[in-house]
């Protein structure tokens, strides 16, 4: 008798990634702040990119998975305003973001400028995150149209580079 067909797509994570649906994803332990472009060469170092997400199915699960985690932070996405405030780009493709697929917090994106950089963040109050815009110089200080200074961008990285 043959064994089954398995059909569908599976991650084969690193050492250090966890799968999430069809991609691996790490979340670091670093020390310290980073903005976005030191972030981007993090993961180049690491042979990664920052994630980013296509389908609102990926964002849900990518969401369960980090309330899951305990780590109630900011973190960067692989996406950046490109050309003209508004046009969201995913750095690793060229590509530009799937708006439906993501989840932004009441008043973001301000799309106001070109060197913004989206990021996800923990929403207490909702008890999961949503996507926000910041400065991409920005080092963990203030999200754009935010006071909270408690912010933290650790790197956060899909290993499959998509």
């Amino acid at each position: 008798m043959e064994a089954p067909l398995i059909s569908g797509t599976f991650a084969v994570c690193a050492p250090g990634f966890s799968e999430v649906g069809d991609k691996c994803y790490t979340v670091p332990g670093l020390p310290q702040r980073y903005d976005f472009w030191s972030s981007n060469e993090l993961c180049s170092v690491a042979k990664s990119n920052l994630f980013h997400v296509e389908t609102l199915t990926q964002w849900e699960e990518l969401n369960t998975f980090l309330v899951g985690l305990g780590y109630y932070d900011t973190y960067w996405t692989g996406v950046a305003a490109e050309g003209h405030p508004g046009l969201w780009v995913v750095r690793s493709t060229g590509y530009e973001l799937n708006l439906a697929a993501v989840e932004f917090k009441a008043g973001a994106p301000s799309n106001s400028a070109t060197n913004l950089c989206l990021a996800i963040e923990y929403q207490t109050e909702l008890g999961r995150y949503q996507w926000v815009d910041y400065p991409c110089t920005d080092p963990g200080m203030d999200p754009v149209e935010s006071s909270d200074q408690s912010f933290k961008l650790p790197v956060f990285v899909d290993l499959g580079g998509t």
